[in-house]
């Protein structure tokens, strides 16, 4: 028979332990490696020490009916939905059930090509801001020296890319906000796609951090949004593009960043809890020098 210290555990394995945050993340398809994201994810997730983890896959590309009917994440349960989603428009039902779930005071993080989806799904639209879409589709956003945040109108300038993969410099922009707090002012960052020319609503941007898109490697000589977040209803929805890995991509270091890595754990804990009290690590890379895990 089994004890009840020992049902507590394995309670705790499944749900959590009372201090824990709940963090859920969602996939099942992408244009990218997302089985191979969702491990790098949920063990960085795990290795703070500070969240449970469960993951929810949706049915696979034109899957039939019953299987989306069989999908049913419970979003309420947890304190951050992490997103490693691109793919097939959700059932109605699930988008209702989301965006209930958001403006009701529950919390999403956006990784990477979880900013691609969902073309005409309004409310998803102005959750992120901005998102992988043409020039047309909405505002462009970018970053000044001087003025701080800019915006492009409609059908100008051009829309969503990125060029090859490669080492790039993130520049904290709110010094004060406490995921931001005590990472260095610019650091590297490792071997990843650089998206720019985001479009869409471009409503209460709140910007954490940019990244300067080089001509010389296929962007567009200013300086991008990297990591953002926006208020819906009570919830709070923060968009995090670091982090790309393709199905045949040998090199994970863009996972593996230290920075990465932490601001990821900083940001899921703000998220769930409106405070970080995840440390800053000794090895976080600097302006000059690129850290990774697992070297």
């Amino acid at each position: 028979m089994i004890s009840a210290l020992q049902l507590l555990f394995n309670l705790s394995l499944i749900f959590g332990t009372p201090d824990q945050s709940s963090v859920l993340i969602v996939s099942g398809q992408n244009n990218h490696d997302w089985v191979r994201t969702v491990e790098h994810i949920e063990r960085i997730l795990l290795d703070a020490n500070i969240f449970s983890v469960n993951i929810s896959l949706t049915p696979e590309k034109e899957a039939d009916q019953k299987a989306w009917d069989d999908w049913n994440p419970e979003f309420d349960a947890y304190d951050v939905i992490l997103l490693v989603y691109n793919g097939e428009l959700w059932p109605e039902r699930i988008r209702t059930h989301f965006e209930a779930y958001v403006s009701g005071g529950g919390h999403v993080l956006v990784q990477h090509a979880a900013n691609n989806p969902f073309p005409g799904w309004e409310a998803y639209e102005e959750m992120v801001g901005l998102l992988w879409r043409n020039a047309d589709a909405g505002y462009g956003a970018y970053w000044d020296e001087k003025d701080g945040l800019m915006r492009i109108s409609p059908g100008e300038d051009q829309g969503a890319g990125h060029g090859p993969l490669h080492d790039w410099t993130i520049t904290t922009r709110d010094l004060e906000h406490p995921i931001m707090t005590g990472i260095p002012k610019s650091w590297l960052h490792p071997h990843d796609e650089l998206y720019h020319g985001q479009r869409g609503p471009a409503q209460g941007l709140n910007v954490l951090a940019t990244a300067w898109s080089d001509l010389e490697f296929g962007g567009t000589g200013r300086h991008e949004l990297m990591i953002w977040w926006t208020q819906f209803g009570e919830g709070k929805i923060l968009t995090f593009l670091p982090g790309h890995l393709w199905g045949d991509q040998e090199d994970d270091r863009a996972l593996r960043c230290v920075g990465f890595q932490t601001l990821l754990q900083r940001s899921a804990e703000w998220l769930a809890t409106n405070a970080v009290t995840i440390p800053v690590p000794e090895n976080f890379p600097t302006a000059e020098q690129i850290k990774v895990t697992g070297e």
